[in-house]
């Protein structure tokens, strides 16, 4: 409807925060801050965007770097996997010749759902696509007052149809990041400016005091919790590290000896568990402390132990790896570790 479109454009030209993807038609720049924003928050984001850009100026040099640097220069970013995707994607690109400009093209490089080609087709090739992300989902169910569950299957095709049907053909690009911002800063998740909204007379959650109650998830995510145990084996300089090749969260990334358990065991039982006693079979040590750490994700809690153990004759003989300590912080790590290693070294 016209009268949407041009509410927010108006509203995006007078208000829209300069951000520098903003102002390019580089969909090599534009594919690059949609995946790094993605369950980040533009504050966080921005660093990182900056870094890729300064280390790898092209699709192609990112294509062809070793994946231990794609995943160093995100630490710190959560969801890895948007790392490892972000690199298996550029090789296509870069086998391609060209960043594809057709949506079902776009939609199916590695790790790019509908949301993001969407984004990337009407930002760099303005093609008539609308995207629905959280801002999205949120700014029109108060809009319309839709009870549909948005993390439902029925619910994102409601959206969808409702964001194509709204969608300014025109000028696809203004329009999908006004909405978006629109949604940001101004229909927030708590306390939404909805006194000074352009659009609060046509929105049906204001007039029937909702606004607090939409959107609706049909479901809530289910957190379990971790208990990690982590070795710092160390001897003349040097410490144990592996790295992970199970197809988990940190994937490639290095950490220490780990024991993992779903109930939190005591000291003595540590010290006696089959694991740590392969370990340290004919290593004279001691323990010099044991620090906690927890870390939330959003799908689980860790609660972390970091034991520091001085190795008197050797390092354990294991598959692990040994590695001079002041080398650790050139590793890709976990933001859980990289905390660890901060407060020890």
């Amino acid at each position: 409807m016209d009268f949407f479109s041009s509410k927010i454009i108006k509203w995006y030209s007078l208000h829209k925060r300069e951000l520098p993807w903003r102002n390019t038609k580089d969909p090599y720049k534009i594919w690059l801050s949609e995946i790094i924003l993605q369950q980040t928050q533009v504050k966080q984001g921005l660093p990182y965007y900056h870094k890729f850009i300064k280390t790898f100026p092209s699709v192609s040099e990112l294509a062809n770097a070793d994946e231990e640097q794609v995943l160093k220069l995100w630490q710190g970013l959560g969801y890895y996997s948007r790392a490892r995707n972000l690199h298996i994607a550029a090789k296509q690109i870069h086998q391609a010749g060209l960043f594809p400009k057709e949506y079902k093209y776009i939609i199916m490089l590695k790790g790019v759902g509908e949301y993001t080609a969407a984004a990337i087709a009407s930002f760099a090739f303005k093609l008539p696509y609308a995207v629905v992300d959280g801002n999205v989902f949120r700014l029109l169910s108060r809009l319309y007052g839709i009870n549909t569950p948005i993390d439902t299957s029925k619910g994102k095709k409601v959206f969808s149809k409702i964001a194509q049907t709204l969608l300014n053909k025109e000028k696809p690009d203004t329009h999908n990041q006004a909405i978006m911002e629109f949604g940001s800063q101004m229909c927030k998740p708590k306390q939404p400016n909805c006194s000074i909204c352009p659009l609060k007379d046509e929105c049906v959650a204001y007039t029937n005091n909702t606004i607090h109650l939409l959107p609706i998830k049909k479901s809530k995510v289910k957190v379990k919790t971790f208990f990690f145990e982590y070795f710092f084996f160390e001897r003349n300089g040097y410490t144990l590290v592996n790295k992970r090749a199970n197809d988990g969260i940190w994937q490639n990334m290095y950490e220490f000896p780990l024991i993992t358990n779903e109930e939190l065991k005591s000291v003595e039982e540590i010290l006696t568990h089959n694991q740590f006693i392969s370990w340290v079979k004919d290593v004279d040590f001691n323990i010099e402390s044991i620090s906690e750490f927890k870390h939330i994700l959003s799908h689980r809690k860790i609660n972390a132990r970091f034991w520091v153990i001085k190795c008197q004759n050797k390092l354990p003989k294991s598959c692990f790896k040994k590695i001079k300590i002041e080398k650790i912080d050139k590793l890709a790590v976990s933001r859980l570790i990289e905390k660890f290693i901060q407060a020890k070294i």
